[in-house]
């Protein structure tokens, strides 16, 4: 039984190299790991804080369409008009007050049409009392209600959050108009509830006068009351892509959404995502990361024996193989043909060289990105593959340049060759988004010794007839024979 040979010297220092070597590229592509782990868990809630903004601004429209439909409709109550029409404050405010409910809001203001107060009506107490100066609070607010959105006010009821409203102005026909119209929405605590249980974001209210740093009042929110959205600087808020950390040291990204606002009031929505949710599955990759690395750098220092005696084995196939489609490389391809070269000079066996280019490839690459060019390069390798024999080569020499050796210089052969390689390629390719594109070929055929005993001859004949085919159309072009007698 013949024994195992002893490891050499130079294997000796390539394993010294190598156990080292996969340790610490194991290492980098931790920390490589987490890094991106984090940028794209930041991107997560960007995205997800985009879609909830989104989703928050149809929700918005949608209701404040809704809200606009039932005031008009309201507007246009005969009865109502009729009470109006009598001029007594108490009938009105008595007949305002049974469309609250109807409505959903929770006052409703009647004015002439310079914006005086007639009457009004609240569910709430507080906004129901009569009182001069509210009224005449109400007379300068009202009369800035002028845009169909955006239309925000706090009006103080006594509670210990001031509350927030959204106003609509219609306008009271008889046929002719005779008084104006404004309902007030409470922005209350369930509407932004069930927008975090729809979007799992939390968001407020917020509203700030003017001045360089102004001072934010929440009027309704859903944030982590450790959060402290009131305490934080507009600026920092305002900021795009801001991340804010609670009192407990918990990060969320904020966006900050502009809803209008009347009477020196700015009033927007903020909008939370915590990075918690997002990041926990990425910190148990990173877990079971760093797990598998100290397991297979242990197993790489049992194992490094074994794996040294076959790496030249995989370092030659990939030396000699190209990495995206899997065919022989530009290296192999010349190695092959330098042999079939000095089996033309010794047995007098020809051979041939075709030279084939994707025609519309780079209108692919620049449509639909590189990712597409590799999938039509892999699939257009598959194809042709199928159609070599076992001795033949097939290669990819860079790009979308491609080669084939063929052993034969039988040119009705090479004829079947080449029209079964344009037909295979002409056909349909499906990209990973499930778009269609077609590309097609231009052959150059040249074989030896027609055009030259060397390789280096032959493929250059057939790199000329390529580009003879290319400026025909695509298809393949046999090259031309040399005036003078073919060079040894």
């Amino acid at each position: 039984m013949r024994s195992a040979k002893p490891i050499s010297q130079s294997t000796r220092k390539i394993l010294k190299l190598l156990v080292p070597v996969l340790i610490v590229a194991q290492v980098v592509a931790f920390f490589f790991l987490h890094f991106s782990n984090r940028r794209i868990a930041l991107e997560s809630v960007d995205a997800a804080l985009e879609a909830g903004s989104r989703t928050f601004a149809y929700t918005t429209a949608t209701r404040r369409e809704y809200r606009q439909l039932t005031s008009q409709l309201v507007a246009k109550d005969f009865g109502l008009v009729g009470t109006i029409a009598n001029g007594n404050r108490a009938t009105i405010e008595s007949a305002l007050m049974s469309q609250l409910a109807r409505t959903g809001a929770e006052m409703i203001v009647l004015t002439d049409l310079q914006d005086r107060v007639i009457a009004r009506a609240s569910s709430t107490p507080s906004l129901n009392e009569t009182d001069a100066d509210f009224d005449r609070r109400l007379k300068e607010v009202l009369s800035d209600v002028k845009r169909p959105s955006g239309n925000l006010l706090p009006i103080p009821t006594g509670e210990a959050r001031t509350p927030l409203f959204a106003l609509i102005k219609i306008e009271v026909r008889a046929p002719m108009p005779v008084a104006q119209m404004y309902l007030a929405f409470r922005i209350n605590d369930a509407a932004i509830a069930e927008f975090t249980r729809m979007t799992q974001m939390w968001m407020a209210f917020v509203s700030h006068g003017e001045g360089a740093h102004p001072k934010l009042s929440v009027h309704t929110s859903t944030l982590p009351p450790d959060l402290g959205v009131a305490d934080i600087p507009h600026d920092e808020l305002k900021a795009s892509g801001s991340t804010v950390t609670s009192s407990t040291g918990d990060q969320y990204r904020v966006k900050l959404l502009p809803m209008g606002g009347i009477a020196g009031y700015t009033v927007e929505a903020v909008v939370a995502k915590p990075f918690a949710p997002v990041f926990s599955p990425f910190l148990k990759l990173e877990g079971l990361f760093a797990t598998s690395i100290l397991l297979s750098s242990l197993i790489s220092i049992l194992a490094a024996n074994l794996i040294t005696r076959r790496v030249v084995k995989p370092l030659e196939d990939v030396a000699q193989k190209d990495a995206l489609t899997g065919l022989a490389n530009r290296r192999l391809f010349e190695s092959n043909l330098k042999n079939a070269q000095q089996n033309q000079a010794a047995l007098g066996s020809g051979f041939s060289v075709m030279m084939m280019d994707l025609n519309k490839f780079k209108q692919v690459n620049d449509t639909y990105g590189h990712e597409a060019g590799d999938v039509v390069l892999k699939a257009v390798a598959q194809r042709v593959r199928k159609l070599m024999r076992t001795p033949d080569t097939l290669a990819r020499l860079g790009g979308d340049e491609f080669a084939v050796l063929v052993h034969t210089h039988d040119a009705q052969r090479l004829i079947t060759l080449s029209q079964a390689i344009v037909d295979a390629v002409a056909q349909p390719i499906q990209l990973a988004s499930g778009t269609w594109v077609e590309v097609g070929t231009s052959i150059g055929i040249a074989s030896a010794p027609q055009h030259g005993a060397t390789g280096d001859y032959v493929v250059h004949a057939a790199d000329l007839a390529m580009y003879e085919a290319k400026k025909q159309g695509g298809g393949y072009a046999f090259a031309e024979a040399p005036e003078a007698p073919a060079p040894d």
